[in-house]
């Protein structure tokens, strides 16, 4: 038999061949070797000593010994070298080799033998069919394979979305802005119109409709107002019920919170609820509080004596309302009440503090009765 020595394959160092190609032509095979090398696909198993073996189709990681220090990378990451492969002439290769890659030569050859003649219907003209120029191509060495192709192609790719997106967006915008603009003179417009139209007797029904409602709302504050009022009057009762200050609930529900909460927590502390009070000719004067305004009435120890529970409520609740706009609010800064600027000298400011806070936190702090 004759030897013929027209093929060409691929080995690596270790004289392993990669059956995926047979080449008649040893340039496609160089070819070949440039494209898999720059390729991603295949892995390599490197051994300890530098000791490499590729897998074209990936390494079988079952097959490989636990135990043994080795590593994979992705790629051809060992030598490979042409050699030319002698064959029997009546030896099919195709039985070994996956694909066998023609040379450019025989492949026009080959494309020749392809043409058909295609007869027209009423002709006897023969036309060939010209052959298909990609059959000519070798897709497996072509550069669209290439990893430098694939990241030039990543790039446009995500140069041409952020193009798109920021164009999308600068529409998007424009638009938005021109249908708002739109629309408010669309707005104006409109209301110009109706009230154009409405004329002189919808707008004194519009003003009637205004006041109407501005009554309307101070009714429904009064409402709360009093609600507020009627509220914190039954907290205080239940603090003061059954004692000489009960009759000033209702004016003490009509100040501030915290300024009745002053004047529970004080009266409690100076009076016990009006249980101990200055008298004037054995009248109660009303002073609770132990308030000391100079007037022309004054009761037992030099306090105020008050013509009146009103007179009372009004002129300690006023003094207090002073005191707390003055940001004195707390039982420890109203203790001045007791001591005035003398109090770091008085023992009892502490006590006062203690006692009054008791009554004026329990109502400052329940704000929702």
């Amino acid at each position: 038999m004759k030897i013929k020595n027209s093929y060409y394959c691929i080995v690596d160092r270790n004289n392993k061949p990669d059956l995926r190609f047979l080449f008649e032509d040893k340039n496609d095979a160089q070819r070949k070797i440039k494209q898999i090398k720059n390729s991603t696909k295949g892995e390599t198993l490197i051994f300890p000593g530098d000791g490499r073996d590729f897998f074209a189709t990936g390494v079988k990681k079952e097959l490989i010994n636990p135990k043994r220090k080795i590593s994979i990378k992705k790629g051809c990451w060992t030598g490979l070298r042409v050699v030319p492969l002698k064959m029997m002439e009546d030896f099919d290769p195709t039985k070994v080799f996956h694909r066998i890659v023609k040379s450019e030569e025989n492949q026009l050859y080959y494309s020749k033998q392809r043409e058909k003649e295609v007869m027209f219907q009423n002709f006897d003209v023969k036309i060939p069919v010209l052959p298909n120029p990609l059959v000519s191509v070798d897709w497996e060495n072509s550069f669209l394979k290439t990893k430098a192709f694939m990241a030039s192609l990543l790039m446009m790719c995500a140069v041409t979305v952020a193009s798109v997106v920021f164009i999308q967006k600068n529409t998007t915008d424009k638009i938005a802005n021109e249908l708002t603009s739109r629309q408010n003179e669309i707005i104006q417009k409109t209301v110009a119109l109706q009230t154009k139209v409405m004329g002189e007797k919808d707008q004194k029904l519009a003003q009637q409709f205004d006041s109407q409602l501005d009554n309307f709302v101070l009714e429904a504050l009064k409402n709360f107002d009093s609600i507020k009022q009627e509220s914190l009057e039954e907290e205080i009762m239940k603090m003061v019920g059954g004692t000489p200050m009960e009759k000033m609930v209702p004016l003490i529900a009509k100040q501030d919170r915290v300024v009745a909460a002053f004047l529970v927590g004080i009266a409690k502390k100076e009076s016990n609820y009006g249980i101990h009070v200055p008298l004037l000719d054995g009248q109660d004067c009303y002073n609770y509080w132990g308030y000391r305004g100079i007037r022309a009435r004054m009761g037992t120890g030099g306090h105020t004596c008050f013509d009146s529970p009103e007179d009372a409520v009004e002129t300690v609740a006023g003094r207090i309302q002073e005191l707390v706009k003055a940001d004195v609010d707390t039982p420890q800064e109203m203790v001045l009440w007791k001591c005035g600027s003398n109090c770091a000298n008085d023992s009892g400011a502490s006590k006062w503090i203690s006692d009054v806070g008791i009554y004026f936190n329990q109502l400052n702090n329940n704000q929702g009765g």
